[in-house]
C-alpha cells in the first residue's frame, strides 16, 4: 500500500521529532521531509509531498504566506494549520488562502491523523473540538454587500442618517436592513453587532 507523504514544518524540534515517531507508526503514512523555518522548508519541499502540517508562527516569517509560495510551486500538495491558535478571525484566514484543515497543537495524534486523511483524500478537516463560540464565529452569516456596508460605515461611527445617504437608501430601508443584520449575527444592539462582525473578521 502506497503511504501518504507527510512533510512537517515546525521550529519545534521537540514536538516535531514526537510527531514524526507518531506518523511513522501509521501503516498508511510516512513523514518524507521536515523544516523549523521557511527558509528550510522552500529548500526541502518537493512534488514527493502528499500532505505538509504547517506551523502559521514560523521564526522567519507567516506560515500562511509559506503555505501560499508552495501552493504556487507545488499546486497538488495539501496543507493542515497545526498551531497553538484557535482564534475565529486566524482560522477563517487560513482556510480561505491557503490552508486544507486546521487541527490545533493541543489534540490528540488520532485528530492529526483524521486531518491527514481527509486532506490527502481531498477534503477538509476543521477540529471538531473548537468552542461553540469559535464555531460560530466562522459560520458565513450570509450577508449581502449593502449589509456589509453598512457594518463598516456603523464601525466607522457614522450615524443612521449619514449611512443611508452614502448608501443612497432611505431610513426605513436602513432600519430594515439593519434589524436583518441583527438577525442573522444574532445580536440585539449596534454595540453587539461591531464585536460579533469583528470576531468574525468581516470588519477591521
Amino acid at each position: 500500500m502506497e503511504k501518504i507523504k507527510v512533510m512537517l514544518i515546525e521550529d519545534h524540534n521537540v514536538f516535531r521529532q514526537g510527531l514524526k515517531k507518531l506518523i511513522d507508526l501509521e501503516d498508511n503514512m510516512t513523514v518524507v521531509a521536515e523544516a523549523g523555518s521557511c527558509e528550510e522548508a522552500m529548500q526541502k519541499v518537493s512534488a514527493a509531498v502528499d500532505v505538509t502540517l504547517l506551523d502559521i508562527g514560523l521564526p522567519d516569517g507567516d506560515g500562511l504566506d509559506l503555505c501560499a509560495r508552495i501552493r504556487e510551486k507545488y499546486p497538488r500538495i495539501r496543507h493542515i494549520a497545526l498551531t497553538t491558535y484557535d482564534d475565529a478571525i486566524i482560522i477563517k484566514k487560513a482556510m480561505d488562502r491557503c490552508v486544507n484543515g486546521f487541527v490545533p497543537k493541543y489534540a490528540f495524534f488520532e485528530e492529526i491523523r483524521w486531518a491527514i486523511l481527509m486532506t490527502y483524500r481531498g477534503g477538509s478537516y476543521l477540529y471538531p473540538g473548537l468552542s461553540t463560540d469559535t464555531l460560530l464565529n466562522l459560520s458565513d452569516p450570509g450577508l449581502s454587500e449593502t449589509e456589509l456596508n453598512i457594518l463598516k460605515l456603523l464601525s466607522e461611527g457614522k450615524n443612521q442618517k449619514e449611512i443611508a445617504e452614502r448608501l443612497f437608501i432611505s431610513l426605513s430601508t436602513f432600519r430594515r436592513r439593519l434589524n436583518g443584520i441583527f438577525t442573522k449575527l444574532k445580536v440585539s444592539t449596534v454595540e453587539e453587532l461591531i464585536t460579533a462582525a469583528a470576531k468574525r473578521g468581516l470588519i477591521k
